[in-house]
């Protein structure tokens, strides 16, 4: 019973870590999208934006490959169930954490967030689907990973 509460945890984390790599891939195009346009300008086009913005999606981008290397190695090594769950949990508030700062976050002098150009028609919806289902999967497996650790609680309380 133990194995099927980490295996469960375990596939829904790599479908974590398949979330973070397809949005890193898609922020390193975007970013080659920003920086060819601020390379060659098209005719009478003047980006409202220079490379200090496109370090931002940068940033996001070793976020989202950090996170997903991190989940590679919890899945693919040898861990503790309340390992796995702890570190989840850390990863889920350091990612809540930059989608707030990134997205959300805005001050009287910047009433605007950090990431909010489209470098290509796909950018919305990247955006829109990728990282509110990256929070929806790391807090799943959360709830898988404390579902585990009871399992594993049960498995060691019982006697032989």
């Amino acid at each position: 019973m133990e194995n099927m509460g980490l295996k469960t945890l375990k596939n829904t984390m790599q479908i974590a870590v398949a979330l973070y790599f397809v949005y890193a891939f898609f922020l390193l195009i975007e970013t080659f999208d920003f920086l060819e346009i601020l390379h060659t300008k098209p005719p009478h086009d003047h980006p409202t934006y220079n490379v200090v913005n496109v370090m931002y999606y940068q940033m996001e981008m070793i976020i989202c490959f950090l996170c997903g290397f991190a989940l590679v190695i919890l899945v693919s090594t040898q861990q503790t169930v309340k390992t796995i769950l702890y570190t989840n949990i850390v990863l889920f508030i350091f990612r809540l954490t930059v989608v707030y700062y990134l997205y959300f976050y805005t001050t009287e002098e910047r009433w605007i967030p950090f990431i909010y150009k489209k470098g290509n028609e796909l950018s919305p919806f990247f955006r829109g689907t990728l990282v509110p289902a990256q929070l929806v999967v790391g807090l799943v497996s959360i709830g898988y990973g404390v579902k585990a650790l009871k399992i594993s609680n049960q498995v060691s309380q019982k006697p032989d």
